[in-house]
């Protein structure tokens, strides 16, 4: 069935409007972010004033750092699954606009975490977050394959590709979220080498 057909069924409609909508919220959300970071100067500041402010923000432009390049990610998955559907239905709309909401929370948990950067609640209030787009996003995208939405000339290995890259942001997130909150913040520091040996992993598999 062609996307112009679909778009006029009942059951199926474009794919456009969502993803256009999508990447506006990403773009608001992304700038938002930064609005957190707020250099505490006075009109009277001297040059050693400004040095000391800019130290003390490198906190908080990494936490900032950290939190714009897994939205970034989100973003690429997000719309990698897209490309890979022909259409969208009511329900896949719904998961897809709960995804976004979970992307929404973020200026709230990056900006509780910067106001608590010591309290384990708070760091697992900002890893929660991104867990919890991410298990939005796995939903979404089981979804669309259990309801055929995705377009018959992509190949399993392709579907299956992206389940296992979102499965593993969604462990990722998981981990990091328990590990802090039992404020073993030292073993959130494993991931990155751990995400990347299975990115090196999944590519050697590949024929």
């Amino acid at each position: 069935m062609h996307e112009s057909a679909a778009a006029t069924s009942g059951d199926f409609f474009s794919k456009h409007r969502i993803e256009a909508l999508s990447d506006g919220l990403f773009s608001v959300v992304m700038t938002l972010l930064v609005l957190e970071i707020k250099p505490a100067l006075t009109p009277a500041g001297d040059d050693q004033a400004v040095q000391q402010t800019l130290w003390a923000l490198i906190p908080s432009l990494l936490t900032f750092g950290l939190g714009f390049l897994i939205s970034s990610i989100f973003w690429s998955l997000h719309h990698r699954k897209f490309q890979l559907l022909r259409h969208t239905n009511p329900k896949h709309s719904a998961l897809t606009l709960a995804f976004l909401f979970a992307v929404t929370l973020l200026p709230i948990s990056i900006s509780v975490y910067l106001h608590a950067k010591h309290s384990g609640l708070a760091q697992a209030v900002y890893f929660g977050n991104f867990t919890l787009i991410a298990i939005m996003l796995l939903t979404s995208w089981l979804y669309a394959r259990h309801a055929g939405l995705v377009d018959t000339g992509v190949s399993p290995g392709v579907s299956g590709k992206l389940t296992r890259r979102i499965t593993m942001m969604t462990a990722i997130g998981a981990t990091a979220t328990i590990a802090s909150y039992y404020h073993l913040a030292y073993f959130t520091l494993l991931i990155l080498p751990v995400a990347l040996y299975l990115r090196r992993q999944e590519k050697a598999a590949q024929p």
